[in-house]
Formats: structure tokens, sequence, C-alpha cells
């Protein structure tokens, strides 16, 4: 896919988000940035009273009196933007006087802010400035994209003038102005395109604020894991409407920290830059570090640690906001040392309430696993994890676990759980209910990119597998999320042979040790997904799902290359039948992996063929996986009544790895009903998984020996 392509998927998706996922005209969203207490609501309020009276007054010609600490002169210059801005109508030629405009309509109220704190007040926490350059891209955007206007905070004793602010990393939020009334939900869906760096930037983010600026009216906007909430509009050419947008500013300058969307427990380390970190110069070091408390419900101890590098970042604006770090212990005097690194997992994860209560939580789960390894370790290595616990703020002075009812009821609205019935409208109150939950735990790994040929892969898969095999069969945790994000490389040292290690429990749940399976529930990671799994048949959850996933991570890596040398660009990637395993809606990719499945000789033309040439173990890998899979004569096949494979299915320690049969296709589509060769296969679970742990065996012999 060429960056055009992307591009044109990015813009795609954020129309969708608008469509899907806004809620417009929310009445109560400034609640959810008023300050904490009741004296600071009421000194905001005074405070708006204020600015805006002062504008008005300027905005009519009327001459100021000097008062101590108010610069007049510069408040009449910011007003004569301002004023400029009443006059534009329902739209204008161009946006870019809009730029100007509310640059220095927030420079007015940031000038009228400082000076009150410079007599008498306080109370207000930081000074809300935009940024100098407008109609540009930021230094760490990984896109070619331009953002119009940016907001950084800085402390009350700053001067007030356009600032430098030349990252997403350092930005509050930002403003996406068109030229036209109309074109709001364009806003918006640049807006959506734009703040998703602000997640991936800054991990410390629980959510994010923005603003969208159509001619003459502003819009602020909150965007959440699962729904983005936008204010009426405030018309700057009336006097309520310059309030209202005043009144923001002012509540943003005054809020505490987390109502801002920040996480107060995770802190960027000053002057990061220059760190100084131990271990070996072979490992990267973020440029902007974080010391993190993680706090362990069963010791009910806080660990403070301080990250090194960033394994994965947030990079969508829905979903858990997953973030996975390398850190050491913080031990305060600035220098860490590469010993005794652990990772540290932060995520907005579903929860059911009471979240404590939650048994698909993933610290009670990996906790199980911990307690039932330590009593009988296992060969494979396993993730240890060593503190977990939700995420704990300070509200109204009592602690409170972080989830998305913490954020509702610090704007004192209550949330709603969503309808069951898909087809129900949703009010915007109607949210999922998440948790912010943060584990630490070892070993440390490397992203499976990390080995080095296609021998290394098949072993850390195989070692991946061998951990999740006997999480089931000795913890009843089914894990139901195979992906490449989720086996990670361990090496012992240098030149070891690599280990591999399962990771990510979110979408895991306990299951019966001996039915080992859970009820339908569509979850996982596309284009990693079961086939039904992704259509959500009405049939159990069982472990052939989850090696259904390992055959699709086998084949997409050797697809598209799993080292830089061999790997493929994004051009030629889209010419490969493999695309259509995420492209399109759910129901098109279960039927292109149906089609892709179920026989033998469309397998091996479309998925197999289509391998990096280089390899040579791969392709006899995913055979050997497939054949397994879909090949039992009992339930053969993808589709409806095709057998694929001639004989018996099971895979012998000889080398013929090749296809025993072949068949056209069948036309039909798939119901998922009794004859459905997926819901068949669970009567024969037992008898399958036996044929995939001797293709594991062989393999990892067959690699060994490569190496």
């Amino acid at each position: 896919m060429s960056e055009t392509e992307r591009d044109k998927d990015e813009e795609k998706y954020a129309k969708h988000l608008v469509q899907n996922y806004t809620h417009r005209n929310i009445g109560e969203l400034l609640d959810f940035a008023k300050p904490a207490t009741t004296a600071g609501q009421k000194a905001a309020e005074l405070k708006t009273d204020f600015i805006s009276d002062l504008m008005e007054r300027i905005l009519a010609g009327e001459k100021l009196a000097t008062k101590r600490g108010l610069d007049s002169r510069l408040l009449v210059q910011f007003a004569r933007k301002i004023g400029k801005w009443t006059k534009v109508g329902s739209s204008l030629k161009s946006e870019k006087p809009l730029y100007e405009y509310f640059s220095n309509f927030a420079l007015f109220v940031a000038q009228c802010l400082k000076s009150k704190t410079a007599s008498k007040n306080s109370d207000i926490a930081r000074l809300i400035l935009p940024a100098e350059r407008t109609d540009y891209k930021p230094d760490d955007s990984n896109d070619s994209r331009r953002i119009d206007v940016g907001l950084a905070m800085h402390g009350i004793n700053a001067s007030v003038k356009c600032v430098s602010l030349n990252s997403y990393a350092d930005m509050l939020c930002i403003a996406e102005a068109k030229k036209s009334r109309a074109l709001d939900k364009d806003a918006l869906a640049q807006l959506f395109l734009y703040s998703v760096n602000i997640y991936m930037r800054q991990p410390n983010r629980r959510y994010v604020w923005g603003l969208t600026i159509c001619a003459d009216e502003a819009y602020a906007c909150l965007m959440l894991n699962d729904g983005f909430f936008v204010s009426p509009a405030m018309r700057i050419s009336e006097p309520g409407g310059r309030k209202m947008l005043i009144s923001w500013l002012v509540q943003w300058s005054m809020c505490p920290e987390d109502r801002l969307g920040y996480d107060p427990t995770m802190c960027r380390v000053p002057n990061s830059d220059d760190a100084d970190v131990g271990g070996s110069n072979s490992d990267k070091v973020d440029d902007k570090r974080y010391t993190i408390d993680c706090y362990d419900d069963k010791s009910q101890e806080t660990t403070t640690y301080i990250t090194k590098r960033t394994i994965m970042s947030a990079d969508d604006m829905l979903g858990r906001h997953t973030r996975c770090f390398v850190a050491t212990r913080h031990s305060g005097s600035g220098t860490e040392s590469s010993a005794n690194e652990v990772v540290i997992k932060d995520a907005w994860s579903p929860a059911k309430h009471p979240p404590l209560e939650d048994p698909r939580d993933e610290i009670k789960l990996l906790r199980k696993i911990h307690d039932t390894f330590e009593q009988d370790t296992p060969d494979h290595i396993y993730p240890n994890m060593l503190v977990g616990s939700h995420v704990r703020l300070d509200q109204k002075d009592k602690s409170v676990i972080d989830t998305t009812d913490a954020i509702f009821n610090a704007a004192g609205v209550d949330r709603i759980d969503p309808p069951s019935d898909p087809g129900t409208t949703s009010a915007w109150k109607h949210q999922p209910l998440r948790a912010h939950r943060r584990i630490v735990m070892s070993p440390v790994g490397h992203s499976i990119k990390t080995v080095q040929n296609e021998a290394e892969l098949i072993i850390v898969l195989v070692e991946a597998m061998n951990c999740y095999s006997s999480v089931l069969s000795q913890c009843g945790v089914l894990h139901r999320d195979i992906s490449t994000n989720n086996i990670l490389v361990v090496r012992d040292g240098k030149d070891t042979i690599p280990r591999g290690l399962l990771i990510d429990f979110d979408f895991a749940v306990n299951v019966d040790t001996h039915e080992r399976s859970a009820r339908p529930e569509r979850s996982g990671t596309m284009p990693f997904m079961s086939i039904a799994n992704i259509l959500n048949l009405d049939t159990p959850r069982t472990a052939l799902d989850d090696w259904e996933s390992l055959l699709y991570v086998v084949c997409w890596l050797a697809t598209v290359g799993i080292t830089s040398s061999h790997r493929v660009p994004d051009a030629e990637l889209g010419k490969k039948p493999i695309k259509y395993w995420r492209i399109g809606s759910p129901e098109e990719i279960a039927e292109a992996k149906r089609n892709h499945m179920d026989s033998a000789r469309i397998f091996q033309s479309n998925i197999v063929e289509k391998f990096c040439a280089q390899y040579k173990l791969l392709p006899r890998f995913a055979i050997a996986l497939h054949k397994a899979l879909f090949g039992n004569s009992n339930c053969p096949g993808a589709l409806l009544g095709l057998k694929v494979y001639g004989g018996d299915s099971s895979d012998d320690d000889d080398d013929d790895d090749s296809f025993n049969g072949d068949s056209g296709d069948s036309g039909n589509k798939p119901t998922g009903g009794p004859n459905d060769p997926l819901v068949k296969r669970n009567a024969h679970v037992d008898e399958i998984l036996a044929n995939l742990e001797k293709v594991l065996g062989k393999f990892k012999r067959k690699a060994i020996t490569v190496l």
C-alpha cells in the first residue's frame, strides 16, 4: 500500500469515526473539565465573567483604565484580531486567518488570567498558549499531515505569547480550522486523524481534548476510548458564544491535570533527553522517559519504575490504548542499571462492574498462571507477573479506580451500559466500561520482527505455543488472541537460540480444564482471528481457534518478510490475496479466509506460493499446520461438504509436508450450521491438537538443525 493509499484509508476511517462514534451537542461536556472543588468551580465562573466582560468592553471600543497587573495595551492588540473573527460570518475564502484569530483569543484569556494571578489568586494551575507556528508538520509526526494550531501548557509565570511547540509530545491539544460552518464534520475527521499522534507520543494520556473552528463557530471535543463527544456550537459573532469559549480556556487553565486527560501516576522525567542510562550501546533508549507508579493489589505497595524504551504505543483513537515499556526500578539517582529490567503494560481493558470482581481481569489470570507455575515450573518461559493492579486516582480526598465511570463521575455524570440490542440507537452516555490496568512482568522480550531468519521464527513460535498449551491445560486459561504483537523474542545471550514468550492475556478467559472451551464471543486481532471468531459463529471457542490464528501469523510473516532485508513493500503486498485478510467487513474477511483455507490447491497457490522466495522451512511449516487444522477426515475444509485431504490427516515424522488432495470451490455460502466444518471440528479437538503438537515438535527439530 502506497503512502497515498494509506492516507486515503486513514481519512476514510476518520470519517467512519465521525459517522459512527461521535455524539454532538453535549451540553454537559464542559463539566468534564471543571475544577475539582466547589470553590475552584466558583472561582472559574468568576474569572470567566471577568474576562468576558473585559473582552466585550474592549470590542465595544471602551478605553480601559489602567489596573495593576493588567496590560491593556496587549489586550487591545489581541482584541483587534478577535474583532475580525466576530465578523467573518458563516464562511470565508480561506481558513488561514482563523489561525491568527483563535491564537489571539487564547492569548487574551491567558493575559487576563495571568494578571488576576499576579494580584492575589493562586488557583490558576497553568496558562494555555498557542504555538507560534501554524499549518505545520510536527517534528515527531510519522506522516506528512499538517496541523493548524497546537496548544501547550505553560507555568503561570510564563510570558503571554505564542510559544515554540514542535512536537505532538508537548501538546495539550490541537485546534483544527475550516473556512465554513458546513465543513464541521471534515474538521472533526481531521482532528481525529491528528489527535491519534498525541496518544502515540504521550503515553501518560488517558484521553485527549481538541477544538474545531469552522468560520465563526468553535466546538470543543472530548475523545475517549469508545466515543467522541462534541460541545454545542460556540458562535464567536455572539457574546454568549465568546463567553463559552472563554469558559473552556479558563477551566483548562484551572482543572487538575487528570481532567485534561493526563495520568498523574505517570510523569515525564525533566530533561530526559540527556538521561544517563546504563546498558549496552545497542539498546535504544527513548528520548522522553517517564516514571511510573505501579501499585500491587496483593502486597498493597507501590513501586516506582523509570521507562527505558517503548515497546508498544497507542496507535488508534479507539480501543485499549495499550502501551508497553521496558523499565527498571527508579532509584532517584539519575543513573539506571540495565540489570533487572521488566516490562510494564498499561491498558484500558474492557471490564465488568465492579472491576475488582471481573473474572476476566488479566491481573487475576496472570496471578493464577504465576501461582500455578511457581509450584510446578515448566520447561518453557511464561509471563511472570511481579506487580499488578488497577490504576488508582485521588478524587475528592479518596482513592478511586481509574475507569470510564471515574471519568464520568468526576463530571457528575452517570455512565450507562450500551444497549445489548445492536439495532438500538445509543445515547452519548451509553459507553462500555473500561478499567485502567497496569502490570509489571518479566522476562523482557523483543518484537517478533527481531528474529534473524526463518528457523529462529519457527523456534519462537513453537515455544510460545508450548506456553499456550501449558497455560490452557494446567491453569485453565484460554488465550484467544494469538497475533504477531503477542509473541515476543527472548534471548539469554547474543549467540543463543531464541525463546518465544506469549503475552497479553487481555482477551483470555477462565475455562474448564476438561472442556477447554469458551462461549462464543468475538475477540482477537485482525488479520489473525479465526474464521469462527470473525463471524462470531454460534459454536464454542476452543484451542483450535488460537491454533488457526497461529497459522495466519505464519502465513502473514512469511508473506510480508520477517527481517528488514526480506520486507515486502506495501505496494507489492497489495497485489497478494492475503491482503483480503485485513481489508473489508468482518464477513468479507471471513469469506476470503474460508476460500483460502478450504482447498489444498487454493491454499498453496494463493497463500503459500506468495511467501518470500528465500524461505524454505516456512512453506512446509504452513502446509503442515494447515493440513492438521483443515485436513481432518471427519471435518475437512473450511466451506461446506468438501474433502481437502485424502486418507488420514495425522502428521507422522516423515518429511512429506505436501498436500494429499485437491478440491474445487463449492460455491456454498458459509452458514455456521451443523454441517459447517468449523463447527464439526469441535467434536475432534483432542485429535486435531495431537496432530498440531506433532507438527510443532517436528519443525522445532528441523529449525534447530538448521541453526
